[in-house]
């Protein structure tokens, strides 16, 4: 290995594990909006759908960052791919409708969309984990 292509790969690992770093606080993140709309469904009212949603609103926070971090990561390694389907999209309609009508119905729909994200982050993790491995056996 050239030391052209060892700084490569060093810059790789770098990028791979801030995007790594980044998944990791998104999923603890999610983690708190669903502990918190599992919550809101059984014994919830307009202060728990604050919460829930304040939660929400840190973890689309963590996975705007993790998201550059993974364009970064690919940036240095082409073989990482389905980065863009990261994304807690609730949308400000479900956001809104959930704190002000807050019904059951309302709430599964938000809890669904918080365990779809939740399924996405710990998919890339797993991605970005494996190559990660591969990478720093290749130094």
């Amino acid at each position: 290995m050239t030391p052209d292509e060892r700084r490569e790969v060093q810059e790789a690992v770098a990028a791979g594990r801030r995007a790594l770093a980044s998944l990791e606080e998104a999923a603890d993140a999610l983690g708190s909006a669903s502990n918190w709309g599992l919550f809101d469904l059984v014994m919830g009212g307009p202060l728990t759908s604050v919460l829930k949603h304040w939660s929400l609103n840190d973890a689309r926070g963590a996975l705007d960052q993790a998201r550059a971090d993974l364009y970064a990561f690919t940036r240095e390694l082409s073989d990482v791919r389905g980065i863009e389907a990261l994304r807690v999209d609730v949308g400000a309609i479900a956001s809104a409708l959930d704190v002000l009508v807050d019904n059951p119905f309302v709430d599964l729909y938000v809890q669904k969309k918080i365990s779809d994200a939740e399924d996405n982050v710990d998919a890339a993790i797993a991605a970005t984990k494996t190559v990660l491995a591969r990478l720093e056996a290749a130094r």
